[in-house]
């Protein structure tokens, strides 16, 4: 299984290190934007396929962390009161009352990544889901800027500091939801996975900042 696992991996770390360029690269833009809803489910539906403890109750509560992401969003969205004044672009795809459908999935592939790396490290779901947190919240630092200028979302002023916090708070809600339901295993491709996309955003990021 290691070695599928290590294939698989090697093929994920090529596809996003090929996003990279597409993504810089004016002439292949137009294509990796529209493919990058199915980039985010099928990342997802990838780090499920080696999940070696599946579970109806730990399918369920991701379900519903996708769910409860989706309205914490609409509601961010709505009253600009949660994570600052924001509205989504085009790129994440079709949604209702302009919130992508894609940013629930979003919302529970990232506390599976983070809680598939993380499980069996503590018996303390409150410590687990303090350290699941920051790595969600470091995640998002990355993304913001790149989802600015590639059209996921946009700020209505600079990026607020509210944001943050309030990544962090739901990311440690949510990550405490499911240490605390289910019992999470640890999960070797998903929580790659979680490095491949921090270190794509990074990269992106960086040039960003010098371009």
């Amino acid at each position: 299984m290691n070695r599928v696992e290590n294939r698989f991996i090697a093929v994920i770390s090529l596809i996003y290190a090929v996003g990279i360029a597409g993504f810089i690269i004016p002439a292949l833009r137009p294509l990796f934007i529209w493919l990058t809803p199915y980039n985010i489910a099928g990342a997802f539906a990838v780090a499920w396929l080696f999940h070696p403890k599946w579970s109806v109750g730990h399918v369920a509560v991701l379900a519903l962390i996708g769910v409860l992401g989706f309205a914490l969003e609409w509601a961010g969205v709505q009253t600009g009161q949660i994570f600052g004044s924001y509205y989504y672009g085009k790129t994440l795809g079709p949604g209702w009352n302009g919130i992508p459908y894609l940013i629930g999935l979003n919302w529970a592939a990232m506390t599976f990544y983070v809680s598939s790396l993380l499980a069996g490290r503590s018996k303390h779901n409150a410590l687990l889901s303090l350290g699941g947190a920051a790595m969600m919240t470091l995640y998002d630092f990355f993304l913001e800027p790149v989802a600015v200028r590639f059209d996921f979302w946009h700020w209505r002023g600079p990026i607020p500091m509210q944001n943050y916090m309030a990544w962090f708070v739901a990311s440690f809600l949510f990550l405490m939801l499911l240490f605390s339901s289910s019992k999470p295993s640890h999960n070797r491709v998903a929580g790659t996975i979680y490095f491949i996309q921090l270190l794509f955003f990074m990269a992106l990021f960086a040039w960003i900042r010098l371009f």
